[in-house]
């Protein structure tokens, strides 16, 4: 069953069934343009970073003032 959801979450791309907490990691574009926060690093909103991929608690994005990818709301 276990392995049944990690495969799940593995291949759902930008969806998670699961609501992120402050500590759960997240992924942003780390541009000087860069608004937005990702749940999964394979997110089709972070296909365009042409700068480095930071993962970091949400907690960390939001004290940013990144906000959800609109993929994945």
């Amino acid at each position: 069953m276990k392995t049944l959801l990690l495969l799940f979450l593995l291949f759902s791309d930008c969806k998670h069934p699961v609501l992120p907490t402050d500590s759960t990691y997240v992924y942003i574009c780390d541009s000087p343009g860069g608004k937005k926060y990702h749940l999964s690093q394979n997110c089709k909103g972070l296909h365009n970073c042409s700068h480095k991929i930071v993962k970091l608690t949400l907690e960390q994005a939001k004290k940013r003032g990144k906000t959800l990818c609109r993929y994945e709301k």
